[in-house]
Formats: structure tokens, sequence, C-alpha cells
């Protein structure tokens, strides 16, 4: 993404960009900040941005471009008043939370004077603690979108001579002002009415925008800091408010993809670029880079990922050393955390000149010893003809709006206008556009296209009388924009076939023994009377597909352990195989249950090569008639590629009979678990999907776990939590998985929760990981941003 976002805090979270902000006035005079910052050590002062600066100074208004000053920066931000008046905007925001050291002091002068000194001692403790951990909730002042240039357009920025250094900063400023734009006009709003029932379009935005060079390992990395205030004046009756933040943040993934669509157009129109779409590292969407950049130079200016991975390989090696074996996926994923905050830098100051002697410098190995005229040779080379709003017909545009449509479809259940129009913007990254305006059409009437081949499954609101109550377009305020839910016919039938097979009693069953045990890593293991019912319950339904429900802890792998063995009592042995959504767990359901598994992704994408597996089989059998001795180098040659396609035939194939889990089927898409409910069906197989319907969805278009759990009156269920030594830990987990405010209590009661500040928790939470590490423990630090 090229635009991020983050709440800022009353009074907080603008500090890092004061502390960025060059303090020289050297060349107060020159033209551009790219230019009067050059020689200075850090990065221009804000500048105000947004329509919404016409409605302050008492209607006075601010002229987009001018500097913000330090105070009225604090003002917007730590006040929410008028930058140049000191008038509030709009209601005053709630009180400014009283210093914890104040509000001890208080308290403590507030104690009587007959304590003795241990008494008072132990009260003044009691109070500190309590203070230290009382939330202090600070209301929203504002939200800092950052517009981030792609890494490739950064490095020709870099490296580039001065011409062409501007050309690229002006067009980078240039797409933030449309994005911007489009947001003011589409997608950020205030609300009125009760409990903010009205959704009413504003002036637009009060913003400023800071530049920034590099990263914080000094590569560039060209980015600007758009500080949205909030509070916007209403159109309808120019009072001030908050914005409606639901839908700037719903919008956010749009907006980026617009915004590098945009920076696209530009380039292309003013320098002439073409661009080059490059596989990502850990993401299946393409890239797309200016042409003619070496890989190895996007590598060299990505010195934070190089960091990050040089630290990731060390602690995989290390926890190898530890374990004996190498990590799992997941586990993987948690030692790259683990690296990026080992290895985190403060970040430094420099003069834009100074940092761009530096990276002319790690270039030249790239690109050669003239950097500037490698830029200046990029120019020029876009052989795409450019696109206008009327170039594409009304069949061309509903095809590309169902590609669209059916990228979303496959990542999401239901969706919104804002996740297809993002899509679309994303599909429409390398074309080249004449103008921006016939990007914008192109991708409004595509995203349109896209919706009505889909279905919406929220009623449409009757339009209002009152014509306060109506957008100019005539759709009702009472509707708030991008709120409307979608899903595709495609989603629909699958959903229909995964009920119709959890409904089917078609299928092979097992007969369970009387006394049923399961077998762990050759231990026996005794079933408590939920797992008992549940493994009776699975394998005598009959039932095509069934489901197996558990929260952590309560014994799935002991029940499907039982599970497999009374299978394969009646269906023979390699009868059960296992899949899994994730490579890691589906690695850690084999070496649990000792069967063959793998993950869904894997899984679908073989099984469809049986086919062809087959035919080749059928081709090698020929052949190996017609050879005279199997002793022969070809004869040898043919038997070995025999039981290498009988092998994989085998592994990537169902049978009458198979029995195949899905475990974490929670976190398994709706067409991932149709396609292999169909396959097992068609087979004479059964499918059981195990998983908490409470824990995370799906990434993919997910939802169906829960749905066939709640399909059914008596789901197969654990009820038993059986990983907890402690009772009230066991009860607490029950209340916590169903969302019941009272297990909140209960870990408070026993010492499991902290709470303070927002710094002082920052610390606490760094402090008690880094001891887990230093004593060689795995320990897990989350953030919920």
């Amino acid at each position: 993404m090229t635009v991020s976002i983050r709440r800022l805090s009353l009074g907080a979270g603008y500090e890092y960009l004061l502390r960025s902000v060059a303090r020289g006035d050297a060349a107060a005079n020159a033209a551009s900040p790219l230019t009067r910052y050059y020689t200075e050590s850090g990065t221009p002062p804000g500048r105000f941005l947004g329509a919404g600066l016409a409605g302050l100074a008492d209607g006075a208004g601010i002229p987009v471009g001018t500097v913000v000053t330090e105070e009225q920066l604090f003002r917007m931000v730590g006040m929410l008043t008028d930058p140049v008046t000191g008038e509030p905007l709009g209601r005053r925001p709630s009180a400014w939370p009283t210093p914890r050291s104040e509000r001890v002091a208080a308290r403590v002068a507030a104690l009587g004077p007959d304590l003795g000194d241990e008494e008072r001692a132990g009260a003044v403790a009691r109070i500190e603690q309590e203070e230290r951990q009382r939330q202090v909730v600070r209301p929203v002042a504002g939200f800092d979108l950052t517009f981030s240039v792609p890494k490739s357009v950064s490095a020709v920025w870099a490296v580039a001579g001065p011409e062409t250094q501007a050309e690229i900063y002006q067009a980078h400023q240039d797409a933030i002002g449309i994005a911007i734009g489009w947001a003011e006009r589409n997608v950020v709003f205030t609300r009125s009415g009760t409990s903010g029932a009205v959704q009413d379009d504003v002036r637009g935005v009060v913003a400023t925008a800071f530049d920034h060079w590099d990263s914080r390992t000094g590569d560039p990395h060209l980015h600007t800091h758009v500080v949205v205030v909030n509070r916007a004046q209403s159109v309808s009756d120019g009072q001030w408010r908050s914005l409606d933040s639901k839908t700037l943040f719903r919008y956010t993934v749009a907006l980026s993809e617009l915004h590098e669509g945009v920076l696209e157009d530009l380039l292309t129109e003013r320098l002439g670029y073409g661009w080059d779409e490059r596989a990502r590292a850990h993401s299946v969407v393409p890239r797309h880079d200016v042409a003619g950049i070496p890989d190895e130079l996007i590598e060299e200016f990505s010195q934070r990922s190089g960091q990050i991975q040089t630290e990731t390989a060390r602690l995989i090696a290390r926890w190898a050393a530890q374990h004996g074996r190498q990590p799992s996926d997941g586990q993987i994923l948690r030692l790259r955390q683990q690296a990026t905050l080992a290895t985190r830098p403060d970040k430094e100051q420099h003069s834009l000149a100074e940092q761009t002697d530096r990276w002319r410098v790690r270039a030249r190995p790239f690109v050669g010893g003239d950097t500037a005229a490698w830029a200046d040779s990029l120019r020029d080379r876009v052989a795409l003809p450019a696109l206008t709003a009327d170039s594409l017909d009304a069949g061309l545009l509903r095809d590309a709006a169902r590609i669209a449509l059916d990228a979303v479809a496959h990542k999401r259940s239901t969706f919104n206008h804002a996740n297809v129009l993002a899509e679309v913007h994303r599909q429409l990254h390398g074309v080249r556009f004449a103008t921006v305006v016939d990007r914008l059409a192109v991708a409004e009437r595509m995203t349109a296209a896209a919706l009505e081949q889909a279905i919406r499954l929220d009623p449409p609101e009757p339009i209002p009388a009152v014509e306060r109550l109506r957008r100019p377009d005539g759709t009702s305020r009472l509707v708030h924009r991008g709120s409307e839910h979608f899903t595709t016919q495609t989603i629909l039938d699958a959903e229909d076939r995964l009920l119709a097979a959890g409904r089917d009693r078609g299928a092979p069953g097992a007969t369970v023994p009387e006394h049923t045990a399961a077998t762990l890593a050759g231990t026996p293991v005794q079933l408590g009377p939920d797992q008992v019912a549940a493994v009776h319950s699975i394998a005598q339904s009959g039932r095509v597909l069934d489901v197996l429900v558990g929260a952590a802890g309560t014994g799935k792998t002991a029940s499907l352990a039982a599970l497999r063995t009374a299978w394969e009592s009646a269906h023979g042995p390699g009868s059960v195989i296992g899949l899994a959504p994730s490579a890691a767990a589906a690695e850690v359901l084999g070496n649990e249950l000792n069967i063959d598994t793998e993950n869904t992704a894997k899984w679908l994408h073989e099984a469809p090569r049986n086919p062809e597996r087959r035919r080749r089989l059928d081709t090698l059998l020929d052949r190996m008639h017609t050879v005279s001795s199997s002793g022969t180098v070809l004869g040898r040659r043919l038997q070995a590629d025999l039981r290498e396609t009988q092998a994989e035939l085998a592994r990537w194939s169902v049978g009458v009979g198979q029995l195949v889990i899905i475990d974490e089927a929670g976190l398994a898409g709706t067409l991932t678990l149709d396609a292999i409910v169909a396959q097992v069906a068609a087979a004479g197989g059964k499918v059981v999907l195990v998983g908490d319907p409470h824990q995370l969805s799906a990434i993919e278009a997910g939802g169906a776990f829960a749905m066939l759990v709640n399909d059914r009156d008596d789901p197969p269920e654990l009820t038993e939590v059986r990983r907890f030594r402690h009772e009230w830990e066991r009860d607490a987990s029950r209340l916590l998985r169903v969302g019941d405010p009272a297990a909140i209590t209960r870990y408070e009661q026993h010492g499991r929760i902290r709470s303070g500040n927002r710094d002082d928790m920052l610390d606490a939470l760094y402090r008690a990981w880094s001891a887990d590490t230093v004593r060689g423990l795995q320990s897990l630090m989350l953030a919920n941003d």
C-alpha cells in the first residue's frame, strides 16, 4: 500500500513530525521545499492542505500551501481549535486528561493526617498502582494519512539529477492533491442527528502535509504525512463536526490504490515512464515498478528489509539448533516479527544533499558511475496507447468488472463498495490513461458494473421525503456511503452445496468400540464423556460433511486420534488423511495423528492434475508391455517413472471410504471447502471440519464453518476444557470465548491483567518480551495495529 492511516490522540502523536523539521532558514526564498531544504538537516515544515481551509480564520480562510507553524499545529491537533483565531472548531473535546503525577498528588494530599507512616506508605503505593492502571482515553484529534511512492520511484528520485528529482517530487505532491480532492468529494463526511444517523457532505478537510525523504535506515523513501484534523464544516448548515472516521478507514485501501495509479499516470505523462509488473516475495498481488529499474537496486535501497531478513535468518538458525529441526511457517513468521523489533533503529536527520550523495554512491555498482544520466535513460519508455474514458465499450468494461468482482469474492464472502473500488484500481495498475480524469471515470464505471453483477444483501432504504435527508444524486443520507453489503451468486451456490453436504446422510461410517480410547505418541489417553460422544456421532452419522467443535484445550487431538483408529479399523490403513489452511497447521496435525497431511491450497493445486497423472500412468503401462526385460536400462527407468506416478496419484486422490479431516476449518475459505467437499463426495468419502466458530475467521471468503455448525441442532462439541491447571482459568476461558465481560473480572482477580498509559504499557511489554527472549523462551507480543 502507498497510503496508510492511523489515529492521532488529542495533544499527542504529532511531535514526531515537528522533531523532523529543519530549524535553519538559510534558503527561505527558494522555489520549493525540495530545493529550499536541499542543504539543511531535516525536512520542511508542514504546509496547509485541503478545501476545508476556506472556512477557517472567521471565514477569511487560509491559502493552500501556507506554511503551518508549531503553534498552529498544536491548536489544530492539540486543542481542535481554529489555527488562526484559536476558537473551538465545533463542540469542545472532553476535558484534558490530568497528568498522572497530578492525580497521584491530589489523592495523596487527601489522605487523613491520622495515618501512621507504614499505613500511609501502603496507601501511597496503592494510589500509585491504581493510577498507573487507570485507563486515560484521549479524544481523537486527527488522522495521519501517510502517502508513500513505490520503492522503484524512490530509487529513481534518489539518484536522478535536480530536474528529474523535482519532476518526481512534484508528481508525488500532485498525486496527493488529487487523492485528497477525491476523498473530500467521496469519502469524507460528518454525521448529525440522533446517534449520527445522518451523513453530511463537507466543504473539505483541514490538513497539513509534512514531507520526509528517507527511512529509518537511511534508504530513499519519499513520503508525506498528511495530518487531517478531526473536524470538518458541514455543507448543509456550516457547523463544524467530527469526521465520520468509519467511512474514512473503510476507503483507505481504495485511496491507496487510487493514489498509486494517479502517480503512474502523472509520471508517464511528464517523464514517459513505462511500468513493469513484478512478483512480490510475500504476496500474490504483483507490484508495478518503473521500467528499467534493476531488482538489485531496489534490493540495495531496501536495507531495512535486508536487516530484518538477516536477523530472521540468524534467529531461525538458533531456533533449529535448539529444537533439532527447522521451524514451521508460523514459527518463522513470529521470528520475523521478533527480528523487526530487534533491528529497529532511531531515525537520524541529514540534509537531502548529504543523502543524495550517499544514495548515488550506493547505486553506482548497479547503474554505472553517472546515476543522473542513467535516470534520464529511463524516460520515454512507455509503449502503451493512452486510454480515455470512452476507450472501453460496455462488453469489455463488464468483463473487466467481473474479473475484479471475482477477485474480491475469493477473499470475502460479503463485501462493500470500498472493497470493489480498491480491487478495480488495483486491476487498472499498469494501464496508461490519457488523463487522471479518465482513470477515475473508468474506475467508477467498472465498480458500478461489478456491483450490478453482485447481490445486495441489505434492502435499500426508502428515499426520504425530506430534502435535507437526500443527497444531490437523490440517495438517502441515512444510508452511509459504502455501508451496503454485497455477495455473489458463486458464494451463495457454494454455501448451498456445503449445507446440502452437511445434511446428506449417504456417506460411509465406522463402528466405534464401546470403550473408546486414543493413543498419542505411543501413550494411551483416556477420553472424557464429551469426547466419546463426539467420536461416536461423527463416525456413525453418515453425513458427507460433518463438524467437530472444540475450543482451545478441549482435547480435539485425542478425539481425532480415537476417530482415526475406529475409521482405519473399518476402512483400512491410510484411509484417513488431513488438511489444514496453513502448512504449519497441517504439519502439526500430521505429527499428532501420524497421518499424511497437506495444506488446502497445495491440495487444490495438485488434485486437478490427477486426470493427467492417470493418462501418464496408462501410457507407462502400455510402454511396459513393449519392453522385453525389466532389467534393461529403459525398463528400469520406466518402472521408476511408474512408481513415481502411482505415488503421486495416490498422494493427491481420495477413494471410497476415505475420511478427510480439515483442521482449523474456521480459517478455510468457503470456495476452498466447497471444492474439497465436492471432490471427496464424488469419490464416496467423508469430510469432517474441525475448529471453533468463535475463533478467527478465514483470510479469504469464509464463514462456512460457523454456518454449518449453526445449521445443526446437535453439532458434535467438546465442552470440557482440559488444558489449564487452574479451575478458575478454565471457567474464564469459556467466558472469554463467548465475549462475556465477566471474564475480565476473573483475570483481574488473579493478576493476569496489567494496565496503564500507552508509554508505560509499551515499555512494560517490551521489557517482558526482552526478558523472555534472553532466557531462551518463546514470547509472543501482539498489537492491534
